[in-house]
């Protein structure tokens, strides 16, 4: 790969704060909107954005058109990569600020380290996985605090929910890798279509949403996960692994983190304790371990 260019620079941070931002706008969403719809929402939105670009933009590598789909293939990813994840997330986020939602959700790459020699060929834990795992399980020891006196059992709920989405992201990302040679845009478009057929009928059945009266600054933020996090975040993210590799892509867990906790503090006001920075530091840490480990494997 060649040396990235401002370009590859500008898609990584569109990126990073486009997948950050979802932490921010699951708050606004839920508000008044049940964490059920919020997902059936992103999602459903988000095929529909990705079925309209693969509509209008000329094809390329990106988003040809492919003669052949493992639509099983697809409703097992659409499991782990929309339905739990954009469900519990959300649902977490209930009881846990924006902040620490995006501190959490860092640990996907920790948990693709764990599960990689388990699943993938080739793939062998080393020195640096070893490190960058109890560095990350450290901070959430940490972060999770369970010797405080103030916390209720609720708040350990919701962190481990959003665990529970990061470790949902990770065993997608590593089904992803058993994919037949199709059209990235095109699966990610079908892989939420199969998950927005569940989603849209649970969403249905539970939550009767003609009886809500939810606010336009919910709806709106709802609409925007749909279309900045579930379309155009992916469509930059594909485009820039194309361009620069895996290890250079990856740089963007520090940024969806960092920007998470950026907008958590700086616009929804959550407040951050010392060892909620701690916390921080020791993921970001087990990322940069992460991140070596990915140079040296590509070197």
């Amino acid at each position: 790969m060649s040396k990235p260019s401002l370009t590859d620079y500008a898609l990584l941070i569109g990126v990073g704060i486009s997948w950050g931002s979802q932490f921010f706008f699951n708050q606004l969403a839920i508000k008044t909107l049940p964490p059920l719809l919020v997902a059936s929402g992103r999602v459903t939105i988000g095929c529909i954005f990705l079925t309209l670009l693969l509509r209008f933009l000329p094809k390329t590598d990106l988003n040809r058109e492919s003669t052949s789909h493992p639509w099983g293939a697809y409703a097992l990813i659409g499991i782990v990569e929309a339905i739990l994840p954009c469900f519990l997330i959300p649902w977490g986020q209930q009881y846990v600020n924006a902040s620490i939602a995006a501190i959490l959700l860092a640990m996907v790459p920790i948990f693709t380290l764990i599960l990689a020699p388990i699943f993938i060929a080739g793939e062998a834990w080393s020195r640096h996985a070893t490190l960058a795992v109890l560095l990350g399980f450290l901070g959430i020891v940490v972060l999770v605090d369970l010797w405080s006196q103030e916390r209720v059992a609720i708040h350990y709920w919701g962190e481990a929910a959003i665990l529970g989405g990061a470790l949902s992201f990770s065993v997608s990302m590593i089904m992803m890798k058993r994919l037949p040679d199709v059209a990235p845009v095109e699966s990610i478009r079908n892989i939420f279509f199969t998950a927005s057929i569940p989603l849209l009928t649970l969403a249905i059945l539970w939550e009767h949403p003609w009886k809500l009266s939810p606010s336009s600054e919910s709806l709106l933020a709802m609409i925007t996960l749909g279309i900045l996090c579930g379309g155009i975040a992916y469509v930059m993210f594909i485009r820039l692994l194309k361009r620069t590799g895996p290890t250079f892509t990856s740089l963007c867990n520090y940024l969806v983190t960092l920007s998470g906790v950026f907008l958590g503090v700086l616009v929804l006001e959550d407040h951050l304790g010392i060892h909620d920075i701690f916390a921080l530091i020791l993921i970001l840490a087990g990322l940069a371990v992460y991140q070596r480990r990915r140079a040296k494997l590509v070197i």
